[in-house]
């Protein structure tokens, strides 16, 4: 009888193990997050994504805008609808970021220059459509890139259940989230808090102590050791007539200039993680003042990106080959 007891667990315990399911390994399904119009390298990280899009390395979902102006979701729509994904959601949230800078906003000439678009005008609020979004995902299948302010993320975070799904938004993201790519924080030898951090302390705050899964932090350092060429824009990034991506980066600046790839290397860390070094497992805390740090532990779910002395090369002839066309 207890050799039966014990054949009959063993049979119970193979079928757990045959049935259970498995983790997601497919191509990332990415949910973009931008202050867009801000600094104009939101727009050519957004134009990279696209490009992998096309390749078939990953698969753009939705860009949502929580910059205060009235163009950045259109303007996404434009750059979207150019680069063969008209698909792909715009989303602008109705609490946009009032940010204090003195930034110009590149999206503004784009629109007025006859560039087609898929969306109408109409862009849904991001939490929703991003709770909708994540109901219907396979279980750790998504995502997040974040180039800009907490806001939004953090609003998914405090999200309740309602009709689209019984999950808090916490609780989705723990399901459904397989990674949060984000640029934010510094740690260089000068202290900075941050712009991305300082312009939403309170949000970035929860996002970086609630956030059920793992974060990967590119801080503020990488990006000004990997300068974006100015002369690959004067070439129009390879394409032929007006390209809104080119048309920005004229308006935010007088050309030539190169320009630090912040926002860039948080879309490129999904596609090529090897290209940098990654810091231990540990826990990113902000502080009052938008101040970021790290403390390494076992069970953090924290990794911060630098590069070593060689790697800004490599990082940058690879975001060359995926921003031409």
């Amino acid at each position: 009888m207890k050799k039966i007891a014990i054949l009959v667990a063993a049979a119970i315990a193979a079928v757990s193990c045959c049935t259970e399911p498995k983790a997601y390994e497919g191509p990332h399904k990415v949910i973009i997050e931008t202050d867009m119009g801000n600094d104009i390298d939101d727009a050519l990280a957004l134009a990279v994504a696209l490009k992998a899009a096309n390749n078939n390395e990953l698969e753009l979902l939705a860009v949502g805008c929580h910059k205060m102006s009235e163009t950045p979701a259109r303007y996404v729509d434009i750059v979207n609808t150019y680069y063969g994904q008209p698909q792909v959601e715009a989303a602008m949230s109705v609490t946009p970021v009032k940010e204090t800078s003195s930034y110009t906003d590149y999206t503004q000439a784009p629109s007025a220059m006859g560039f087609a678009e898929s969306k109408g005008g109409v862009y849904p609020e991001p939490v929703a459509l991003y709770r909708k979004i994540l109901a219907e995902a396979e279980d750790g299948s998504i995502t997040f890139v974040s180039l800009g302010f907490g806001t939004t993320l953090a609003q998914l975070l405090d999200s309740p259940a309602d009709e689209i799904s019984p999950l808090t938004g916490k609780e989705l993201v723990a399901k459904k989230v397989r990674t949060l790519s984000i640029m934010a924080g510094s740690y260089g030898e000068n202290k900075r808090a941050e712009y991305n951090v300082v312009n939403d302390i309170p949000a970035m705050k929860k996002v970086f102590a609630e956030w059920p899964g793992e974060i990967v932090q590119n801080p503020f350092e990488i990006g000004k050791q990997v300068m974006f060429p100015g002369s690959e824009v004067e070439n129009n990034l390879g394409w032929e007539g007006l390209n809104p991506v080119v048309e920005g980066y004229k308006l935010y600046r007088p050309m030539p200039y190169d320009r630090p790839s912040w926002d860039i290397l948080s879309v490129i860390y999904i596609l090529k993680p090897e290209l940098f070094t990654k810091s231990v497992p540990g826990t990113v805390t902000v502080d009052d003042e938008g101040y970021t740090y790290f403390e390494p532990s076992a069970e953090g779910k924290h990794i911060v990106l630098s590069a070593t002395i060689d790697q800004p090369q490599a990082l940058k002839e690879y975001m060359v080959k995926m921003s031409v066309k």
